[in-house]
């Protein structure tokens, strides 16, 4: 027996001086699960000498004008929340090293001294630790590798969520901007509208109703664009917190123009039958279901989950049948002579035979299999919602593009021509350039919508489920406000 027990000690000190924790190689994992998903690059800041190429490259794709994709791996790289999300593959590493390793050894020493008469002190030793622990070991094993395997995907998809978020944020600062800018020029036509009414009223060519409802119509446009002004800076802010920039670098320079939507998909899943007709959404429902079924990350993580309670069940059932044993040995001097042997405890189950965790276990694993089946419709669902949300919203910015946008710059041009010929007044001109304008604005909407759609439905097949109240609604065209039926 003391043979055997130095074995396993020699054996148990052998496990923990191999195994070790290598944080860095659970961040490999962790890029290799994003390779086929992202395009953007992903580094964890550590401390050392490497964190400078990474402020660096945050500094190069700042000193440009900002893009969308710059946006996104600035954010990748510089977000502190994310780089936090990076220690969870520390820990669960850490429990997956854990794991593998066998108890310590528990050491006891003992003296007695005779009450009287005095004389040596009869000295006792022993050394003993849990025998079991080696059949045990691969159970606790699988148990903390579903768990590493579930946080890995947790962490990529933590990535992938900051990225869909950054994009996002970027298109919505975009769109504010474009507002923002369309809102000015309303302002300015207003203007000019008011203060032809005032001249023509201060000549006697205008009633005083009039002159009122171009007033009306100019402090309405000055306070629209203070709620433009103020949408312009929070989006802008959003999307500086997400790259999580602060003092100088905040001051990011954005351009105003958001890209058209393109004549061709590019989905194929997600189509307009004809770019004439309306409606024109032809959705793939059954292949884009297929697609981000077998990229879903939230899947993956459930499915883990899911094995990870299977394991601890095993466990709870294995220990419920094998009391906890301690063997070891035991060196004792009395009267002046040693004395050793083997030494071995082992616990009755009379009152705790492991019902309750077996009980705990089975319903961990009967929820971890409704989470995961609940999961599997929500993606399914998803996909349904998305990709008709971007087919919609795509319809909607062709329109725009290719039917409301030429008609207003038409009706202006008509209109500016009619002026000049004296068939029409300068009002009819102002209120023919204003609708221009807010069409311009309703334009703007209609991208947003489109660009958010497209990233949310990119974000589920790359494996992430985007929130889906998180959809831009559309706007109708035409003034927002009332328009005087005169002149």
């Amino acid at each position: 027996m003391r043979r055997l027990s130095l074995i396993l000690l020699l054996g148990a000190v052998g496990f923990g001086g191999c195994a070790g924790v290598r944080p860095q190689a659970a961040f490999d994992d962790v890029e290799a699960t994003l390779a086929e998903r992202t395009d953007s690059r992903v580094a964890w800041a550590t401390g050392t000498a490497e964190d400078a190429a990474l402020r660096a490259a945050v500094d190069s794709l700042l000193a440009d004008s900002l893009t969308a994709g710059a946006a996104v791996q600035i954010a990748l790289l510089n977000n502190r929340r994310l780089q936090a999300t990076y220690e969870d593959l520390g820990v669960a590493q850490a429990s997956l090293v854990q794991a593998g390793l066998l108890s310590n050894p528990v050491f006891g020493a003992r003296a007695l001294w005779p009450i009287e008469g005095g004389g040596a002190p009869d000295l006792g030793f022993n050394v003993a630790f849990e025998f079991l622990d080696v059949f045990y070991l691969p159970l606790r094993k699988r148990v903390a590798r579903s768990a590493y395997e579930a946080a890995r995907y947790r962490v990529a998809a933590a990535v992938l969520d900051l990225a869909a978020r950054t994009r996002t944020a970027y298109i919505r600062a975009q769109a504010d901007q474009l507002r923002l800018a369309m809102q000015a020029r309303i302002v300015q036509n207003t203007e000019a509208g008011y203060t032809a009414a005032r001249l023509l009223r201060e000549a006697g060519n205008v009633p005083a109703v009039d002159l009122l409802a171009e007033q009306a119509l100019y402090e309405q446009a000055r306070l629209d664009l203070l709620v433009a002004e103020g949408a312009a800076a929070e989006s802008c802010e959003t999307l500086v917190r997400l790259m999580g920039l602060s003092g100088p670098a905040a001051a990011i320079d954005l351009p105003t123009a958001l890209p058209p939507v393109p004549a061709e998909s590019p989905l194929p899943f997600v189509r307009t039958s004809t770019e004439a007709d309306l409606p024109g959404a032809v959705v793939d429902a059954a292949a884009l279901e297929r697609l981000a079924v077998e990229a879903s990350l939230d899947l993956a993580a459930a499915r883990q989950d899911v094995e990870t309670a299977a394991a601890r069940l095993g466990i709870a059932n294995v220990e419920s049948v094998l009391p906890d044993l301690e063997a070891g040995g035991e060196f004792e001097r009395e009267e002046g002579e040693w004395q050793a042997g083997p030494e071995a405890e082992v616990v009755l189950p009379l009152f705790d035979q492991g019902q309750a965790a077996r009980a705990a276990g089975r319903a961990e694993l009967r929820r971890a299999r409704a989470l995961y089946e609940a999961v599997a419709v929500d993606v399914r669902s998803a996909a349904r919602v998305l990709a008709q949300r971007l087919a919609t919203a795509r319809r909607a910015g062709l329109h725009y593009q290719t039917t409301v946008l030429p008609l207003r710059a038409e009706l202006s041009a008509q209109t500016l021509r009619q002026y000049n010929a004296m068939q029409t007044g300068v009002f009819g001109v102002l209120q023919a350039q204003r609708q221009e304008a807010e069409a311009a604005r309703a334009y703007a909407d209609a991208l947003a919508a489109y660009w958010t759609a497209r990233a949310d439905l990119d974000l589920l097949l790359q494996g992430r489920m985007p929130p889906l109240d998180g959809g831009l609604a559309l706007s109708a065209a035409g003034p927002s406000m009332p328009t005087p039926d005169r002149h």
